[in-house]
């Protein structure tokens, strides 16, 4: 990245159905950037926007969950630096605890979904979602 490089900041779900054990990730349609990748649901953090209300108004838009900030549990913000310790994005990570699996309304962002156990994950992913994955925390939501 170069050093006028900088990433808006982002907030995506980490959805977790204790019951099955399993995780909810969407596979990005090739229709959009980082197509075929398999990846939390979430996005962007608008200007003025909130975390959480982004993840909500995001959770609406890629899944169709109608979810309230209340609903969010706060598990983490990864903040990527550069070398020299110039804050490049700031990743917050919230959990969605399910009661039981379910089947999103995805929009076109998405192709399609599936639950996965944590030793069964697919290999390709978006950025976000192998940062969380490489930090631990899908295993820290499992263990919880």
């Amino acid at each position: 990245m170069d050093k006028a490089t900088f990433l808006q900041p982002g907030a995506w779900a980490v959805i977790y159905c204790g019951q099955t054990g399993k995780f909810l990730l969407g596979k990005r349609s090739l229709k959009v950037n980082k197509g075929g990748a398999w990846n939390l649901f979430g996005g962007r953090v608008d200007r003025g926007e909130r975390p959480k209300a982004a993840l909500v108004r995001e959770l609406g838009e890629e899944a169709g969950l109608v979810l309230k900030s209340r609903d969010l549990s706060k598990l983490d913000t990864v903040t990527l630096r550069q070398r020299s310790g110039r804050v490049v994005r700031d990743m917050h990570y919230y959990i969605v605890r399910a009661n039981r699996e379910f089947s999103p309304r995805l929009n076109n962002e998405h192709s399609e979904f599936r639950w996965f156990k944590p030793k069964q994950l697919p290999s390709r992913f978006n950025g976000p979602t192998w940062v969380a994955i490489k930090k631990g925390l899908l295993e820290k939501v499992a263990r919880h």
